[in-house]
C-alpha cells in the first residue's frame, strides 16, 4: 500500500464537506442562539472599525496601487478607502487592511485569525446583494464556524508545518460566508469548498523577517474564498469531499497527525466558535500577548524601572517560542517580536500603536534588552496550549526576583473585553479617519445591524468621501 493509500483509508474526518454543506445551508438567523447573534455583532464592529484604521497602512496602500495601475476602479465601497473596488478586489483590499496593524480578532484553539478574511468579503457582497443585517449575520457566522471547525481540527500541525492557519483556512469561510448571501445550493456549496481547497496557502516563513506578506495573507485568503464562490455559482465544479478526500485538505495540512486527526464538528454538536474567539487590545501578536501583559503588570506593581532590570525570564508555550528572535527593524515584523515587544512593556509599561514608528524601533535600548531576555517553553507550560496561553515571567533586579504568570490575555473569553471596552477600541480606531461623529453613528448602527433591511447604506458610510 502507498503512503497515500494508506492515508486515504484513515478517513480523518469522514464526511466534513458535506458538514460544512449542511451547516451552512441550513443556517437561518432566527434559529442562531442570541450569544451567537451577540458575538457577531461584536465581531462585526470589531473587523470594521481595524479594517477601517489599517487601510491607511503601508502594506494595504501599496496594495491598492498596485490594483490602481492594472484596472479601474469598481463600484463597492472599501472601508476606509475613498478609492471604489470590483468585488474581488474590495475583499483583497479590506483583508490586507484588516491584517494590517495586528488588531485584528483570532481563535486561539486554531490559531487562525477569522474577521480579516470573512468580514471583508462579507461586506462587499452585502452591499453588491442589498442584503438584510440579518442575512448579513448568517454570512458571518457561516464564515466563522468553517473557518474554526478547520483550524481547529489541523491544530497544532498545521502551523507546525510552517503554514499560517489564517490563510490556510480562510478561503473556506470566505468562500461558505459568500455562497451564503448569494443563495448557492449545497452542490455549488460543495464546488465552492473544492475550488477554495486549491487557494489554501501562506507560510510561517514571515517570523524571521519580511512581516508584510503576513498582511497580504488575509487579502488572498478572503478574495480567494470568494472567487470560489462565484466560480461555483456559474457552474465550475472542484474535487468532491475535499476536506476528506485522498489528497485534500486534511493530508495536504495535517499530515503529521493524520491517524489522530480531530473529527470536523459543528454547531449543535460543538458550541459555537465564534462565541470564543478573542479581540485584541493592543496592536501585537497574541502569542506574545500574555508575557507581555504579565511584564508591565510586574513593573507597575513592583515599581521596577526599565534601567535597573537585569534579566527577564519568559517560559511559556512552544509555538509562542518561535517569536523569540524576530528582528524589530520594520513595522510588520516589530508587531511580531518577542523581544521589542517585551522591551516595550518593560520601558513604557504598555503597548501602543505609535511605538511602532521608526524613531522607537531604531532606539539601542531595545538591543541592549534582548541581550537580558531568555524564552523557552518547559513542558510543564507548554502542554497547556492551546487551552491557555500561558507565559511564567521572572524579572531580577538589584532588589531580586519578581515572577508573574498569565495564563490567558485581555481580550479572550477567560479575560474578556466587555462591549463597552469594544465600542471604545472602534471610537479610538475609527473616529481619527471618519471622524468622531461618524464613528459614533457607525458604532449604533453596526450594533443594530440586524433591524436592517438593507445594508448597503451602512456600507456605503465606512468608505471615506
Amino acid at each position: 500500500m502507498s503512503h497515500a493509500e494508506a492515508v486515504h483509508t484513515l478517513q480523518p474526518a469522514a464526511g466534513a464537506t458535506d458538514q460544512i454543506v449542511q451547516f451552512t445551508g441550513s443556517l437561518r438567523y432566527d434559529a442562531l442562539p442570541e450569544d451567537a447573534r451577540h458575538y457577531a455583532r461584536r465581531h462585526l464592529l470589531d473587523t470594521v472599525g481595524v479594517m477601517i484604521a489599517g487601510a491607511g497602512g503601508t502594506i494595504a496602500t501599496q496594495a491598492e496601487a498596485v490594483i490602481k495601475a492594472v484596472r479601474p476602479a469598481g463600484k463597492i465601497p472599501v472601508p476606509g478607502r475613498a478609492r471604489r473596488a470590483d468585488l474581488l478586489d474590495a475583499a483583497f483590499l479590506g483583508g490586507t487592511a484588516a491584517h494590517g496593524i495586528e488588531l485584528d480578532d483570532g481563535y486561539r484553539h486554531g490559531s487562525a485569525h477569522c474577521g480579516c478574511v470573512v468580514i471583508p468579503a462579507v461586506l462587499a457582497v452585502a452591499y453588491d446583494k442589498h442584503a438584510s443585517g440579518r442575512a448579513l449575520i448568517e454570512a458571518v457566522v457561516a464564515g466563522y464556524e468553517t473557518n474554526i471547525c478547520l483550524a481547529r481540527a489541523c491544530a497544532p500541525d498545521l502551523r507546525q508545518r510552517g503554514f499560517h492557519p489564517t490563510s490556510a483556512v480562510g478561503p473556506f469561510g470566505a468562500a461558505m460566508a459568500t455562497g451564503k448571501l448569494r443563495g448557492l445550493n449545497a452542490t455549488q456549496f460543495a464546488n465552492a469548498l473544492g475550488i477554495a481547497a486549491s487557494s489554501s496557502a501562506g507560510l510561517f516563513a514571515f517570523v524571521g523577517g519580511g512581516g508584510d506578506i503576513k498582511r497580504l495573507h488575509a487579502g488572498h485568503a478572503s478574495r480567494e474564498g470568494m472567487q470560489a464562490a462565484l466560480l461555483a455559482e456559474q457552474g465550475v465544479e472542484g474535487p468532491p469531499n475535499v476536506i476528506e478526500a485522498r489528497d485534500g485538505f486534511m493530508q495536504a495540512f495535517a499530515f503529521g497527525r493524520i491517524d489522530r486527526a480531530r473529527p470536523i464538528t459543528l454547531p449543535p454538536q460543538a458550541e459555537y466558535g465564534i462565541t470564543d474567539c478573542y479581540i485584541k487590545p493592543y496592536a501585537c501578536c497574541r502569542h506574545i500577548q500574555p508575557a507581555v501583559e504579565a511584564m508591565f503588570g510586574l513593573c507597575n506593581d513592583e515599581n521596577i524601572s526599565f534601567d535597573e532590570i537585569k534579566t527577564v525570564e519568559v517560559e511559556t508555550y512552544k509555538i509562542a517560542t518561535e517569536h523569540a528572535h524576530v528582528p524589530w527593524s520594520d513595522f510588520a515584523s516589530a508587531q511580531l517580536s518577542f523581544p521589542y515587544l517585551m522591551g516595550l512593556a518593560a520601558r513604557y509599561r504598555g503597548v501602543k500603536f505609535e511605538h511602532f514608528d521608526e524613531k522607537t524601533r531604531s532606539d539601542p535600548v531595545f538591543a541592549e534588552f534582548d541581550r537580558k531576555l531568555t524564552v523557552t517553553a518547559p513542558a510543564e507550560i507548554d502542554q497547556l496550549y492551546p487551552k491557555l496561553r500561558p507565559a511564567r515571567v521572572t524579572v531580577t533586579t538589584p532588589q531580586g526576583r519578581f515572577v508573574r504568570q498569565a495564563d490567558e490575555a485581555w481580550g479572550s473569553r477567560q479575560v474578556p473585553l466587555d462591549d463597552e471596552g469594544l465600542i471604545g477600541k472602534f471610537l479610538g480606531l475609527v473616529g481619527p479617519v471618519l471622524g468622531e461623529a461618524q464613528a459614533k453613528e457607525l458604532s449604533e448602527r453596526l450594533w443594530t445591524i440586524d433591524k436592517a433591511d438593507d445594508v448597503a447604506p451602512l456600507v456605503e458610510m465606512l468608505a471615506k468621501a
